[in-house]
């Protein structure tokens, strides 16, 4: 490669998760439940893996299986990270080879790696509330690197002689081996997260819950390491209008005793920041990524219906435009709601709808044709035309449902996770399907210039500024809170190809459903199948009722991997 354009990470983004275990999770990836009456539709099969081994290197392995923990402790996910170049039309991971045909050492390459949490310095407005750390280690040195955080200004949250441990990271060696399909000679470096520790001053000892009233410990004795006089012990969300979305992500938050004062906890969460340069003929190039550590992901063999690459498609990507062919279009769709039934199967819908459903409907706007908003009627028959008036969600709780709303959503999500299935209820049922699903914010260049707080919502997008679009009720997804507090919804990408191909399968006017013709005869015939087989037995909504298949192979999936 004589030419070169620029020098990048892969991944340029990835999360990490916390874990107790000093032995990392290994790689798995999603794939679709061979069974007929499996647990989901996604399972999680091993994938190849990379251990780091004594000197710096890696040895690459499949796992007979993945496990999650080693004993009490979780294992942490521990991406790694590798330096790729572009130029003269391709791109190519830097290896050994290429250093060489380069004239690059490993000591013209330099690592940069800051992880930082600002969390309580964003809440409190005081930057001593933050902490981070920063470690530079050139590509021949492959010891580990330890990010230990402290805080600076005046009365810091965390003292530089009682850092906190934000997770370490380390220059793989690379060898010229290749085994198992993988490139051991690629330059790596590796970002492991910290513990899951939380830490307090202290007289972060001991609180009340005053629901409750259960004495809990708040920070380990160990931990009780901040500084008792930073701000962050003075914070509380009471009548701030600067607080982030949801305002009660603290530790105090709930303790009215104290006005809702904040324990001054941290935890070891960060977001991470990773830069390498690499010295190539006189020239410096430059290259980053993000990394950010969060929680244990709790269901990992479960899909989000909006995933932080179906954001990042929907701000970056242009609009669909129609031309995909139907049938191509429709298993797409089916995926989204597999998506939206793995998620369903998750949800406590009654604990939801408890929370985010108001009793009084004072303050509240209200339109006849529009969902209720109360407790007392949203998802109930009151609720006309929306609520579906052949499923029982009347029943109270009882030995043999303990969470009716849950059992409900669980078995009406379940046949349409199947594509045929699907397809045949968006046809029959697409003015039902278009009351009921949320529709998404619209984007600023769709937005009137003025509108009035309580005037009626647009019944295809949402506007921030309207009081009624800002509260919940039963349209698709129901009671689930956005990031602003907001009722969530498909993202605007998803909601608007949803609605198009909701459109294309409506037969033309004066057609019989089995012999419609949308231009495509592929996907004509698709469509026709599904109608001719499912329409004679189950007309109309009865399809949707179905218990889904569940054919393996059947349908396209989006695959994901976590590398560790």
């Amino acid at each position: 490669m004589a030419t070169i354009e620029e020098i990048f990470f892969l991944p340029p983004m990835a999360v990490a998760r916390l874990g107790g275990s000093d032995i990392p999770l290994g790689s798995f990836t999603w794939a679709e439940d061979p069974s007929l009456y499996g647990a989901g539709l996604t399972v999680i099969v091993p994938d190849v893996s990379l251990e780091v081994l004594a000197d710096g290197s890696v040895r690459p392995f499949l796992p007979a299986v993945i496990q999650f923990r080693d004993g009490a402790l979780l294992r942490p996910l521990a991406p790694f990270f590798e330096l790729w170049v572009r130029g003269e039309g391709q791109e190519q991971p830097l290896t050994l080879k290429w250093l060489r045909s380069n004239n690059v050492a490993l000591s013209d390459i330099q690592y940069t790696v800051t992880a930082a949490n600002h969390k309580a310095a964003r809440r409190s407005g005081a930057p001593a509330c933050a902490f981070s750390a920063t470690v530079t280690a050139t590509g021949e040195d492959h010891n580990s690197h330890v990010l230990l955080a402290s805080s600076s200004g005046d009365d810091p949250l965390v003292l530089p002689d009682k850092p906190v441990n934000l997770g370490s990271f380390q220059v793989i060696r690379p060898t010229a081996v290749m085994a198992m399909g993988v490139d051991l000679s690629v330059l790596r470096i590796r970002f492991t997260p910290a513990r899951g520790l939380v830490y307090g001053p202290p007289n972060a000892v001991s609180a009340t819950d005053t629901d409750t009233g259960r004495a809990h410990e708040i920070v380990p004795e160990a931990n009780r390491i901040l500084n008792q006089q930073a701000a962050w012990l003075q914070y509380s969300s009471n009548n701030r209008r600067d607080n982030p979305q949801p305002s009660d992500t603290y530790d105090g938050a709930d303790d009215t005793e104290r006005r809702n004062r904040s324990f001054g906890v941290v935890d070891d969460t960060c977001d991470v920041l990773l830069q390498a340069s690499v010295r190539v003929g006189g020239k410096t190039w430059a290259a980053t990524a993000r990394a950010f550590s969060a929680p244990p992901d709790f269901a990992p063999d479960r899909r989000p219906f909006c995933s932080l690459a179906d954001e990042l498609v929907d701000r970056d990507s242009p609009a669909e435009d129609g031309r995909e062919d139907l049938a191509d279009a429709v298993e797409r769709l089916g995926d989204l709601f597999q998506r939206v039934y793995e998620t369903a199967s998750l949800a406590n819908l009654d604990m939801m709808r408890n929370a985010m459903m108001p009793r009084d409907d004072q303050g509240l706007v209200k339109f006849a044709d529009l969902p209720k908003v109360t407790r007392e009627d949203s998802m109930t028959p009151k609720d006309a035309p929306y609520f579906d008036k052949d499923q029982d969600l009347n029943s109270p709780p009882s030995t043999h449902e303990e969470l009716p709303y849950s059992s409900v959503a669980a078995q009406t999500h379940a046949p349409l996770a199947d594509t045929e299935d699907l397809a045949l209820f968006l046809r029959t049922s697409a003015p039902q399907v278009r009351r009921l699903i949320r529709p998404a914010y619209a984007p600023f260049k769709s937005l009137k210039e003025k509108v009035r707080a309580n005037e009626k919502p647009d019944p295809e997008q949402r506007d921030p500024r309207l009081v009624r679009d800002g509260e919940h009720d039963m349209r698709m997804p129901p009671y689930m809170r956005d990031s602003d507090a907001s009722p969530l919804s498909l993202n605007r990408r998803q909601y608007d190809f949803l609605m198009q191909t909701l459109d294309r399968l409506q037969p033309k006017a004066g057609a019989k459903a089995s012999a419609t013709r949308e231009g495509s005869s592929r996907a004509q015939d698709h469509v026709s199948r599904v109608v001719e087989r499912l329409a004679e037995n189950n007309p109309g909504k009865q399809a949707a009722k179905q218990s889904s298949s569940r054919k393996s192979g059947e349908r396209a999936r989006s695959k994901g991997k976590r590398r560790s």
